[in-house]
């Protein structure tokens, strides 16, 4: 994430804390994390959930603790969640979390964002959703948003901050976010995305 992109983020995360969770879906060595963390002190700092598979790189959920505890924040402040995001979400919808702020930074195919927005339904109204890479480079998170906000009106555009988009929910969606309609859109698109990538690939070596 770009300084301009975290600036971004944080100070909309130093704006929404009203009573809720803060969920992170997707944390590589917690360097994002940290920040959000750090914008609070230790009494009103929310609880901050992380859903992640830690399967990125070796040791990833002991160096995310680690990179938290050199700024002096405690990882057991933070529910670590070791699961993939489909496999976690259930499980909160069924326990009726409510968050003030999310950030989805996880996988960029777009089944895998796809299914990341399923997370929003979670999400109070008046809380605020941040989805990074919305950019040309990853068509499948720039085709996930923008399919998202043509069917569900009550989520706005606040921000585009470099690639760092913020949305805003104004109120409680009538239907789920992401249906299984949404999935088989995905899921038919994702052989089409891969080859463009495959041949943008093909075309940098040859060039």
């Amino acid at each position: 994430m770009s300084p301009e992109e975290l600036a971004g983020l944080l100070d909309m995360a130093r704006t929404c804390s009203n009573g809720g969770d803060y969920l992170e879906v997707g944390t590589a060595a917690g360097g994002t994390l940290r920040e959000m963390m750090k914008c609070f002190d230790d009494a009103s700092r929310p609880r901050f959930v992380v859903v992640d598979p830690m399967n990125y790189f070796a040791d990833q959920l002991e160096i995310v603790r680690k990179n938290l505890r050199s700024h002096d924040l405690d990882p057991a402040q933070v529910d670590f969640r070791v699961a993939t995001s489909v496999s976690a979400f259930t499980p909160a919808e069924d326990a009726r979390e409510a968050y003030d702020f999310m950030l989805i930074d996880g996988a960029h195919k777009i089944r895998y964002v796809t299914q990341d927005l399923r997370w929003l339904r979670l999400l109070k109204p008046g809380g605020v959703a941040c989805i990074h890479d919305y950019n040309d480079r990853h068509e499948g998170v720039k085709l996930s948003v923008d399919r998202f906000l043509r069917k569900h009106p009550n989520y706005r555009r606040e921000q585009l901050v470099g690639s760092l988009m913020i949305l805003r929910k104004s109120g409680s969606s009538p239907s789920k976010e992401i249906t299984f309609a949404d999935r088989l859109w995905a899921s038919a698109l994702t052989p089409f995305l891969q080859l463009k990538i495959n041949l943008r690939k093909r075309l940098a070596r040859r060039a």
